[in-house]
C-alpha cells in the first residue's frame, strides 16, 4: 500500500525533480508534489497548502538552498528540510545542517533519500504531536487558571458588575474571539447587552437591545433546559436564516452560545463571537465556557443573595434608625408624661389640700393663709395675693403669702390699697368675664407707663391672675406674681391658677354660710331658751289650777255620791272633766320632766333593779287593759335575768310609756310582745305591736318633741306627741341607746341598757343629783 507524501520541491531542472519523484515512487510513496524557483514562488506555496516536507536544490538560478531554509524558518512552518543536489561540497552541506536542515543527499546517490523523507516526515509528526500537546496543556492551564481567577473574583469581590466586566475580557483572550458578551433576557423574544469585551474593529453591543423573532419560537425553551449552541459558521445551514440574518447584522460568522441559569427561569447567555471567519469550537473551549456560565450563575446568584442582604441590611438599619428613633422619642413622651404627672400630681395634692382645709377649718384667714402658701411653692412665684374690690371697684389686697426677701402688701395691721382706673371705669374690665389674664414682662406687654410704674413698685415682673366670683358676681382677683425676672407662664399653671380661685370662691361662700349659720344658730338658741323658759313658766302657772280643778272635781263626784244624785248627764259632764283635766295634768308633767332633762338638772338615783321581779311588775298594770281592747299580749322573759344598775324610776317610765303606745295603736286580736334578754354586758328589751307598719321616712322623726303620726291613728285616741321624746331623753339619761323598726305590719322599739354604768356616768348621775 503506498504511503501519501505531500512534497515541496525547490529546483530548477524538471529532470533533476522527475529522478527525485520516481525514487520516492519506486520506495512506495504516492506523491503530491509542486516544484518552484523563485523565492517569491516559494513564500506563495508555503501558504497554499500544508506540506510534508520540502525537497530543495543547493543552487538556482538567483535562489538557493539557504535562502530557501531562511524564508522557511521564518514562515514559522514546522517541516523537514532536505538538502539535495549534485554540487554542494561537505563544508556547504554542514554550514546547511547547523543553519537548520535536516539532511542532505547528493543526486547521483538518491538511496537514502526515501528511508531521510520517512525518518524526517516522521520526526516532524512527533514535534508536532509534542508542540500540540503542549499547546493544549498550556491551554488547559490557562483554562484552569482562568476558572481559578473567576471563581476566586467571585469569592474576594461583591461587585458584580467587576466580576462580569473581568470575565468576558478574560474568556475574549483566552478563546481568542473577536467579541464575548453577557446577554440578559428581558422578555421572551427581547433582552439587551450588559456586558461586553470587543476587538477593535467590530461593532460594540453593550447597552443595547435587541429582539430576536426566532429566539422565542427555535431556541429560549433549549436554552432553558440547558442547550448549548456552537455554530461554526453561520453560513452553514444549521440555524435558522432568520436567526442567521440576525447574526449577520452583528458582523458574526461562528458563535459559541452557553445558557446562565438561575432557579426556575433563565436570566441570560454568555455568547463568544468569532466575526473574521468561520471557527470551529473545539470540546474543551464549550466545556470552558459552560463552567464559566456556571460560575456567572453562582455569582448572580450571590449578587443577589449580597443584594438581598444589603436590603435586609439596610432594612433593618432602618428599623433600628426608626427603632431608636421611636425608643427617643418614647423617652421623651415618657420623661414629658412624667413630668406632666408629677405637675398633675402637685396640683392635685395643691388642690386636695385647699379642699381639705377648707372642710377642716371655718376661718377665712387661716384657710386663705395656708392656700396662698401652698399656691406659692407650687408655682415656685415670689408673691401670691388674693385682692378684694370695693363697692366702687377700687380694691385692696386681703391675703397675701410673699417671700422674706419682697416688701409684702398685707401687712399687720394694715392693708394695701390699690386703686386701678381701669378696673374701676370698667368695673372689673376683662375679669367680669371670667378671663384669667398672663403677663410674661410688663415692659414688654404695652402697659401704660403708669401702670408699669405701680407695678415696678409693687417689685412685679411677670404676672398672673385669674377672677374670683362669689354668688355670680365678681368679688377679687387670685394673682401669682414672678419679681426676679420673666416668667412664660405655662398653660398648667394658668388652670391651676384658675381651679385654685374657684376653691378660693367656695371657701369665701363657705365662710359667709358659716357667719349667716352661726348667727342664725344663736337666734336660734335664744329663740329655743324663750320657748324653754316660756314652756317652763307655763307648766308652773298651769299646775296648780289643775290640780286644784282635779280636786274640785273630785269633791263633786264625792257629793254627788253623797247625796244619791243619779244623772246620765251630769256624770258623763263630770267624766269628761276629769279625763280632760287629768289629759293636761299629764302633758304639763311631761312638759316639766322633759324639760328638766334637755336642762340636765333631772336627779338620777342608781340602784340595785331586780329584772325578775320588776319587769312583770311593769307589765302587770297593762293586761287588763289588753283583754278589754281585745288584743293579745305574749311575754319572753329568760329566767335568772341579772340585776341591772339603774335609776328604776326612769327605767320605769321607758316601758310603761312603750307598753302605753303599743296598747293605744295595736288594732283588736293584734299581738304585743315583750322580749328581754342580755348581751355583751348590755340589758336588751324589745317592745313590739302587729297590725301596725310606720312609713320608713317617718321613722327618723319620731322621736321629735310634738311630733305624731296621724296616718296609723285610725281611732283618733290623740295624744301630746312627747311620749317618745321623753323616752329617747330618758334612755340617752341612762347611757343607753333606743331604735325603732316597722316592716311586714309589725313595729318593734328595742332599748339598750348597760348592765352595770361606768364610773364617769355614775359621777355624773351623782353630781347632777346634787346639783339639782
Amino acid at each position: 500500500m503506498s504511503e501519501p507524501l505531500i512534497v515541496l520541491m525547490v529546483e530548477d531542472s524538471e529532470d533533476d525533480a522527475l529522478l527525485v519523484l520516481r525514487t520516492l515512487q519506486q520506495d512506495g510513496f504516492h506523491v503530491v508534489w509542486e516544484r518552484v524557483q523563485t523565492a517569491d514562488q516559494f513564500r506563495a506555496a508555503l501558504v497554499s497548502r500544508t506540506w510534508d516536507v520540502v525537497i530543495s536544490d543547493y543552487r538556482l538560478p538567483g535562489f538557493d538552498a539557504p535562502a530557501a531554509l531562511s524564508i522557511l524558518q521564518q514562515s514559522g512552518v514546522d517541516l523537514p528540510f532536505i538538502v539535495v543536489s549534485g554540487t554542494i561540497g561537505e563544508i556547504a552541506a554542514v554550514a546547511m545542517m547547523k543553519a537548520g536542515a535536516h539532511d542532505y543527499l547528493m543526486k547521483e546517490n538518491l538511496t537514502r533519500l526515501p528511508e531521510a523523507v520517512r525518518r524526517e516526515v516522521r520526526e516532524a509528526q512527533v514535534r508536532a504531536e509534542r508542540r500540540q500537546a503542549e499547546i493544549q496543556l498550556r491551554q488547559t492551564a490557562e483554562r484552569e487558571q482562568l476558572m481559578r481567577t473567576v471563581t476566586e473574583r467571585i469569592r474576594r469581590s461583591l461587585d458584580l458588575d467587576e466580576i462580569l466586566s473581568a470575565t468576558v475580557t478574560e474568556v475574549r483572550q483566552l478563546l481568542q474571539a473577536d467579541r464575548v458578551i453577557l446577554f440578559r433576557v428581558s422578555l421572551q423574544s427581547q433582552g439587551y447587552v450588559v456586558q461586553e469585551s470587543v476587538g477593535d474593529g467590530w461593532q460594540p453591543l453593550l447597552g443595547q437591545d435587541f429582539y430576536d423573532p426566532c429566539f422565542q419560537e427555535n431556541y429560549i425553551e433549549q436554552y432553558f433546559h440547558g442547550h448549548t449552541w456552537a455554530i461554526a459558521d453561520i453560513e452553514d445551514g444549521s440555524i435558522q436564516p432568520c436567526h442567521a440574518e440576525f447574526l449577520r447584522q452583528l458582523q458574526v460568522r461562528a458563535s459559541l452560545i452557553v445558557p446562565i441559569i438561575q432557579p426556575n427561569y433563565l436570566w441570560g447567555l454568555l455568547i463568544a463571537h468569532h466575526c473574521s471567519q468561520t471557527r470551529q469550537w473545539h470540546s474543551e473551549e464549550i466545556q470552558l465556557l459552560q463552567h464559566l456560565a456556571d460560575q456567572v450563575a453562582i455569582a448572580l446568584q450571590q449578587a443577589d443573595l449580597y443584594r438581598q442582604t444589603q436590603l435586609e441590611l439596610s432594612e433593618r438599619q432602618r428599623a433600628e434608625a426608626a427603632l431608636q428613633q421611636l425608643n427617643q422619642e418614647l423617652e421623651q413622651r415618657v420623661q414629658e408624661r412624667t413630668l406632666a404627672l408629677q405637675q398633675q400630681a402637685e396640683q392635685e395634692r395643691l388642690l386636695r389640700l385647699i379642699v381639705q382645709n377648707i372642710h377642716r377649718s371655718l376661718d377665712l384667714d387661716e384657710i386663705l393663709a395656708t392656700v396662698l402658701d401652698a399656691t406659692r411653692q407650687t408655682l415656685q412665684v415670689d408673691r401670691v395675693t388674693v385682692y378684694q374690690f370695693a363697692p366702687d371697684w377700687s380694691g385692696r389686697f386681703v391675703a397675701e403669702s410673699v417671700g422674706e426677701e419682697w416688701s409684702p402688701l398685707v401687712a399687720e395691721g394694715g392693708q394695701t390699697v390699690w386703686q386701678d382706673i381701669y378696673l374701676q371705669e370698667t368695673e372689673g374690665g376683662r375679669y367680669r368675664n371670667g378671663e384669667t389674664f398672663a403677663v410674661s414682662d410688663i415692659y414688654q406687654a404695652g402697659h401704660t407707663d403708669c401702670h408699669v410704674e405701680i407695678l415696678a413698685q409693687f417689685q412685679v415682673r411677670a404676672y398672673a391672675i385669674a377672677p374670683i366670683f362669689l354668688d355670680e358676681q365678681l368679688w377679687g382677683l387670685l394673682a401669682i406674681y414672678q419679681n426676679t425676672g420673666p416668667c412664660d407662664w405655662r398653660a398648667w399653671e394658668l388652670r391651676l391658677l384658675q381651679q385654685i380661685s374657684l376653691q378660693t370662691a367656695i371657701a369665701l361662700r363657705q365662710s359667709n354660710l358659716y357667719q349667716t349659720a352661726q348667727a342664725q344658730v344663736a337666734e336660734l338658741e335664744k329663740l329655743h331658751q324663750i320657748k324653754d323658759d316660756f314652756l317652763s313658766t307655763v307648766s308652773h302657772e298651769l299646775r296648780s289650777p289643775m290640780t286644784n280643778i282635779k280636786m274640785a272635781i273630785q269633791m263633786v263626784e264625792v257629793l254627788l255620791e253623797q247625796h244619791q244624785i243619779q244623772d246620765e248627764r251630769l256624770t258623763r259632764y263630770v267624766q269628761i272633766l276629769e279625763d280632760e283635766c287629768s289629759q293636761e295634768l299629764n302633758l304639763i308633767n311631761d312638759l316639766l320632766d322633759l324639760q328638766r332633762l334637755e336642762a340636765g338638772v333631772q336627779s338620777i338615783e342608781l340602784e340595785n333593779v331586780d329584772l325578775n321581779y320588776w319587769l312583770p311588775s311593769i307589765i302587770e298594770p297593762f293586761e287588763a287593759r289588753i283583754q278589754e281592747q281585745h288584743q293579745r299580749l305574749k311575754v319572753n322573759l329568760p329566767q335568772n335575768l341579772p340585776s341591772i344598775t339603774t335609776d328604776l324610776n326612769g327605767f320605769k317610765r321607758i316601758l310603761m310609756e312603750l307598753l302605753h303606745n303599743a296598747c293605744k295603736y295595736t288594732p283588736p286580736h293584734e299581738l304585743i310582745t315583750l322580749t328581754a334578754h342580755v348581751a355583751d354586758g348590755m340589758l336588751n328589751v324589745q317592745v313590739s305591736n302587729s297590725g301596725v307598719e310606720l312609713p320608713a321616712e317617718e321613722l327618723p322623726r319620731l322621736f321629735e318633741k310634738f311630733y305624731r303620726v296621724v296616718s296609723v291613728d285610725r281611732w283618733n285616741r290623740g295624744g301630746t306627741g312627747l311620749g317618745l321624746a321623753l323616752v329617747k331623753r330618758l334612755v340617752e339619761r341612762l347611757r343607753g341607746s333606743i331604735q325603732v323598726e316597722s316592716a311586714n305590719a309589725l313595729t318593734s322599739f328595742t332599748i339598750r341598757l348597760p348592765i352595770q354604768p361606768k364610773p364617769a356616768s355614775a359621777n355624773s348621775a351623782s353630781a347632777n343629783s346634787a346639783n339639782a
